[in-house]
């Protein structure tokens, strides 16, 4: 599996290992994905040309970063910054790393390096900073200052190769990539050919994306009418969702599901976790028209 250097909720490479990509249909010519997130769906998926899309601007900013940024200019650049700004160069985990004024002496660098960034917004250095951040998650507040805490982390050999990997992958030529809302994809230029692969925010979880109303009901509902649309027109689309999570079910989607009769595989033993709040017992499915 090629892993992403993308570090984002949502992250598809469990339900990756356990066949996710299987379920999608054979010799693809066109691969969409109007929720890129990571992109690592894209990455692990064999098609003739790759539609990537998402709104958020910091993730279409990675995307443009990976395409059109040697990767060892990237690895070199991640590299001055740890030196420069004394970041850590080992993770400092709680259970393990006990040198206490080591930690906050990491943390004030940290600080440090996340106000310089949020002065200068240089993508390749808000990327850096990822990879010190809590979870590794990118969060910005409304004045689009990255905002999350110090985490435990540091940059490793893996992630010198998730960017190789990334860069290889994005400045392909049949790659597209783009920075809208899905109800603004043009579905008509597409044929039965094409494949759409949605992985939407899951409107019953507690992820980041989910914070300050970023996916509500009205969101919901329109990619129910957005699958439906599809349907019509006899596009094939997949779907990756949840319908149970701790106590918290979305009866909006189970009952879309029943309603019109869609495929609905599940991934047994498959539990979520969101910026390390322990394992929740989830219900995760892939649905689709096929």
């Amino acid at each position: 599996m090629k892993i992403s250097p993308i570090f984002y909720m949502g992250n598809k490479k469990k339900l990756i290992k356990k066949g996710l990509i299987d379920l999608f249909p054979k010799n693809i010519n066109v691969f969409v994905e109007p929720f890129g997130g990571t992109g690592i769906v894209s990455m692990n998926t064999n098609a003739n040309m790759y539609l990537i899309n998402d709104k958020n601007k910091f993730l279409y900013d990675l995307y443009n970063l990976f395409k059109n940024t040697d990767s060892e200019k990237i690895i070199k650049h991640i590299e001055n910054r740890i030196e420069e700004f004394n970041l850590p160069k080992e993770r400092t985990k709680r259970n393990t790393f006990k040198d206490k004024e080591k930690i906050e002496e990491y943390k004030k660098a940290y600080i440090n390096f996340r106000n310089y960034t949020n002065e200068t917004k240089n993508i390749l250095d808000y990327y850096t900073l990822m990879f010190f951040a809590f979870s590794q998650q990118p969060r910005f507040n409304s004045k689009g200052d990255f905002n999350m805490p110090y985490g435990m982390d540091c940059f490793s050999e893996n992630n010198k190769e998730y960017i190789r990997n990334g860069c290889k992958f994005f400045s392909q030529n049949n790659i597209r990539i783009f920075n809208d809302t899905f109800e603004n994809f043009d579905i008509d230029m597409m044929d039965e050919n094409d494949f759409i692969y949605l992985d939407s925010p899951y409107l019953n979880t507690t992820a980041t994306y989910n914070e300050n109303n970023g996916w509500t009901t009205d969101n919901e509902e329109k990619l129910y009418e957005f699958c439906e649309e599809l349907n019509k027109k006899g596009l094939k689309f997949g779907m990756s969702n949840m319908f149970s999570q701790r106590n918290t079910q979305n009866k909006m989607l189970t009952e879309w599901c029943n309603e019109n009769k869609w495929n609905v595989y599940n991934f047994k033993d498959m539990k979520y976790s969101a910026c390390g709040k322990g394992d929740n017992k989830a219900k995760e499915v892939f649905i689709c028209n096929y």
